[in-house]
């Protein structure tokens, strides 16, 4: 697979205009070790010419081996396992039978909704949902979201847009990186790696500069309770809210009080959740749909948010209840921006 993906046969530049007096210079760019590196010309991407194994022709995104792999790496960080590969390449491939097309879909068609409903799949795994899912959840959970905020930047987003800037796109990609850690095993997940990730990135968050700076040390544990509800807009029974408070006073409370109410689950066989926490449930009903758009500009776009892109795609999932019919991921991986990346 690795071979597969990191085929370069032909490297093209195309530039117009005047060439400055100092040109940009090429640098590589690897978000993962693990994964395949990108190639810039100062800020344009150079995009390889990738070719299948002893033959003349290209692959490209509107290839569904490639479109699947690809999934793997934004989406799951990590290359595809040959099993779910093959399932997902077959999931799209099959439309060419026209038994298993929609009466009167077309294979333009059908091969446009499987590759929507492909690249979903993803977002709905167990796999991301104990993982990107569950970062995402750590952050908002724990320090709240940054939107609506003048002037809030990051980098990436085109024109300085104001943009949804938490967690940043780099800061997701690195903590995703440790989430993920031997998670898959025999093309599996193995839920008791999935529980102690879990548990030990939590446990260093509550020592980031950016935590403390929300939740000093001495902060009493019926604040430090409080606070945590008012950021995730959950709240707790009476008797719930005294049990986190007793937690938090005692050892390493702060982190198990922080697990228990941004997310509160134990992973089972097959990355299945077990709510163990009623607000920890509600908090995560509750952020379902951000998560899906904030991760679609996050997997296929590699950026954080612009905020009115991410209001209108928010806006959509809320109107019609549901991705499919809001059109959501179908408009994404048709988005030049994302086809533009390959």
């Amino acid at each position: 697979m690795r071979k597969y993906i990191s085929v370069v046969a032909l490297v093209l530049f195309a530039f117009t205009g005047v060439i400055a007096q100092s040109p940009p210079t090429l640098r590589i760019v690897t978000e993962t070790p693990s994964l395949p590196s990108e190639l810039f010309y100062g800020d344009i991407k150079v995009k390889p010419v990738r070719l299948r194994p002893g033959t003349n022709i290209q692959i490209t995104i509107d290839d569904a081996d490639f479109f699947a792999s690809q999934h793997y790496i934004d989406f799951l960080r990590r290359f595809p396992d040959i099993p779910g590969w093959n399932h997902w390449t077959g999931e799209i491939t099959e439309c060419s039978d026209p038994a298993k097309r929609q009466a009167g879909e077309s294979l333009e068609l059908c091969t446009e909704r499987k590759r929507a409903n492909t690249s979903a799949a993803f977002f709905l795994s167990p796999e991301f949902q104990n993982s990107g899912s569950f970062v995402l959840r750590v952050y908002w959970g724990a320090l709240g979201k940054l939107e609506n905020v003048p002037n809030a930047q990051c980098p990436g987003v085109p024109q300085n847009l104001p943009a949804t800037c938490r967690p940043k796109y780099n800061d997701y990609i690195t903590d995703m990186t440790q989430i993920i850690q031997g998670i898959v095993v025999n093309d599996h997940l193995d839920p008791a790696v999935i529980n102690a990730n879990k548990q030990a990135f939590v446990a260093a968050f509550v020592n980031r500069a950016e935590f403390l700076a929300e939740y000093p040390v001495n902060m009493p544990a019926d604040q430090f309770v409080d606070k945590l509800f008012t950021k995730t807009g959950i709240t707790p029974t009476g008797p719930e809210r005294t049990a986190l408070i007793t937690e938090a006073s005692g050892p390493n409370g702060r982190a198990s009080v922080v697990f228990k109410v941004v997310d509160g689950t134990t992973t089972l066989d097959n990355g299945v959740l077990r709510f163990d926490t009623s607000y920890g449930q509600a908090f995560y009903n509750k952020e379902f749909d951000t998560a899906f758009v904030f991760m679609e500009y996050l997997g296929y776009l590699r950026r954080n948010p612009d905020q009115d892109g991410y209001n209108h795609w928010l806006g959509k999932m809320r109107q019609y209840g549901n991705w499919v019919d809001a059109q959501m991921v179908l408009a994404f991986i048709l988005a030049p921006e994302y086809r533009n990346r390959f």
